[in-house]
C-alpha cells in the first residue's frame, strides 16, 4: 500500500532543488574540493581573493564512512557545504532549502537520514513477523496436501518477502543515498505493490480453487514485474516508474475494497442462516470488512504527509520519516487481516 506515494515523490524529482542553485553552495564546494585536493574533482584553480570559504577548515572524511558507506572527498564536501550554507541561512533567518531533493540532514552515527532508516527497520519487523506466521501455516498446508490453501498462503508469503526486501532497500537507501540504493528502493517498492495486487486478486477471484489458473496468473504477474525491472535497467524513467506503481496501486486498492464487500455479504448470509450472536458478528465485521478498509485509509493519509513536506533541523525529522513511522502499524495489521481472512474461508473462524 505504498504505491501512490510515487506521485508525490516524483514531483520533487522532476526539477532541481532550490539549494542546488545557490551560488554560495557552489562557491563552498569549489573551496572544499580545492583545499582538500579531492582526486575526483574538476576544481584545479581557486580565486582565494573572492571565495568566501578559502579559509574554512574543512574536515576530512571519517575513515569508516569512506570505506563502508562510499563517502568520497567530493560527496563529503557536498555534505559539509550543505551544513555550512544551512547554518548561514539559519543565522540570517532564511528558510531551509533542499539539496538534491532532500533536506540538509546531519549525519547521525554515520547515517545520512537516521530516522527514516530507523523507521524503515520498524517496517521490516511486521513483514518478518508475517513471514514466520505464514511459513508455519504453509508448511502445515503442504504437509496435509491442501493445494488450495497452499496457493493462498504462498502468495501471502511472497507479499511478506517483497515487504522485507522493500524495507531493507529503504533502510539502505536512507543509510546512504547512492544511485544503486535509490534504484533498489524503487524496484522493491514496486515489488510490494504488484505482489500485494497478485495475492489479493487471487483471493478475490478464488483462484486458490483453480490451482492451474492460479499458476498461470502468477507467471503473468512475475513476467510483468521482470519486464518492468528490465525496462528500468535499460532506460531509467521516473515517469514510467510512477505510472506503473500508481496503476497497480489503484488496482490493489480496488481488490481490497472488493474483498471487504465479499466478506460483508458472506457474513450477512451466515448471520441469517446460523443466527450469529451480535458480539461475534461485530468482531468479524471489523476483522474482515472494516479493518482492510481502515488500512487503506490510514496508509493513504500517511502518504499525504508528503504533501506538507515539513522539516525540523533541531529534531532531524521530516515528513518522509513520519510517513515511514505511520506505516508500521498498518503493516502489522495487514497480516492479522490476511490470517483472519484465511482462517475464515478455510475453517469459518478468525483464529
Amino acid at each position: 500500500m505504498k504505491s501512490l506515494l510515487w506521485i508525490l515523490l516524483l514531483l520533487g524529482v522532476a526539477s532541481a532543488s532550490p539549494g542546488d542553485l545557490l551560488d554560495i553552495f557552489d562557491e563552498c564546494k569549489d573551496a572544499c574540493e580545492y583545499i582538500r585536493v579531492c582526486r575526483n574533482s574538476d576544481i584545479d584553480l581557486l580565486n582565494t581573493g573572492i571565495n568566501r570559504f578559502n579559509s574554512v577548515p574543512f574536515a576530512k572524511t571519517p575513515v569508516l564512512l569512506r570505506h563502508f558507506l562510499a563517502w568520497d572527498c567530493v560527496s563529503d564536501c557536498d555534505y559539509q557545504c550543505q551544513q555550512i550554507v544551512t547554518h548561514m541561512r539559519m543565522e540570517k533567518g532564511d528558510p531551509f532549502l533542499q539539496f538534491h531533493g532532500k533536506w540538509p540532514f546531519k549525519r547521525l552515527f554515520g547515517v545520512q537520514e537516521f530516522f527514516s532508516a530507523l523507521f524503515s527497520i520498524g517496517n521490516f519487523i511486521p513483514h518478518y513477523r508475517g513471514y514466520k506466521m505464514l511459513q508455519a501455516l504453509l508448511h502445515k498446508a503442504q504437509k496435509g496436501g491442501n493445494a488450495g490453501q497452499s496457493v493462498l498462503l504462498q502468495n501471502y508469503v511472497y507479499v511478506s518477502i517483497a515487504g522485507m526486501l522493500a524495507w531493507t532497500a529503504s533502510t539502505t537507501f536512507h543509510l546512504r543515498d547512492r544511485p544503486l540504493t535509490e534504484k533498489m528502493d524503487y524496484f522493491w517498492a514496486g515489488g510490494t505493490v504488484i505482489s500485494s495486487f497478485h495475492a489479493i486478486a487471487t483471493r478475490v477471484f478464488r483462484l486458490d480453487k483453480r490451482p492451474q489458473l492460479a499458476k498461470i496468473f502468477t507467471w503473468i504477474i512475475g513476467a510483468i514485474f521482470s519486464l518492468h525491472v528490465l525496462r528500468l535497467a535499460i532506460e531509467w524513467s521516473y515517469t514510467y516508474n510512477m505510472r506503473f506503481n500508481v496503476a497497480f496501486g489503484i488496482l490493489q486498492y480496488i481488490m481490497v475494497f472488493a474483498l471487504s464487500f465479499q466478506n460483508y455479504r458472506s457474513l450477512q448470509e451466515r448471520k441469517k442462516a446460523h443466527n450469529m450472536p451480535v458480539k461475534l458478528y461485530t468482531k468479524r465485521i471489523y476483522a474482515l470488512c472494516l479493518q482492510p478498509i481502515l488500512l487503506v485509509v490510514i496508509t493513504s493519509l500517511a502518504m499525504s504527509l508528503e504533501l506538507f513536506d515539513f522539516f525540523s533541523y533541531a529534531y532531524q525529522v521530516d515528513a518522509h520519516a513520519i510517513w515511514h513511522l505511520s506505516t508500521i502499524w498498518p503493516s502489522w495489521a495487514l497480516y492479522d487481516f490476511l490470517l483472519a481472512d484465511f482462517n475464515y474461508i478455510t475453517r469459518g473462524t478468525l483464529d
